[in-house]
């Protein structure tokens, strides 16, 4: 299943859907695009939202850091909320974060993607950030791999 992403370059935000069991290589791959496109960039907020995606395994965490260490350069000062909906996806977020080492990227995992929202919004995030569910993004704001 696929990572879904959408840049509001006004709030300088990307918000990433992912849905189902999505490889490594897919999220991998959801990231580059946003590096690569044209609204992004380096120090926007993420906000991603794992609540309809499957629990990382180990292995999977571990390259998620690795990426994210070789892309610190991208990512910049940022905040990173991550939505999780279990306590097994909470500790593979916890894992992400004592893996990654990332000095510039404030890392924070939530339940409740509303208290996510806010906690994004004193970054500086706005109306995107604390208005638009979930279920409202659709393909239209969120970009899809080909």
């Amino acid at each position: 299943m696929p990572v879904l992403y959408g840049i509001d370059a006004n709030r300088r935000l990307v918000t990433l859907v992912t849905v189902g069991d999505a490889s490594f290589e897919e999220w991998r791959d959801a990231l580059l695009r946003v590096f690569s496109n044209s609204p992004f960039r380096t120090g926007f907020d993420f906000l991603s939202d794992n609540r309809r995606g499957a629990a990382r395994s180990r292995v999977f965490i571990e390259r998620m850091a690795a990426f994210a260490r070789e892309h610190e350069r991208e990512f910049g000062r940022c905040r990173w909320a991550s939505v999780v909906a279990d306590l097994g996806a909470d500790d593979a977020a916890r894992l992400l974060t004592i893996r990654a080492g990332l000095g510039r990227v404030e890392v924070r995992l939530f339940f409740d993607i509303e208290e996510a929202r806010r906690w994004l919004d004193h970054s500086g995030v706005t109306a995107l950030a604390t208005q638009t569910p979930p279920d409202v993004l659709g393909h239209a704001h969120l970009g899809r791999p080909r």
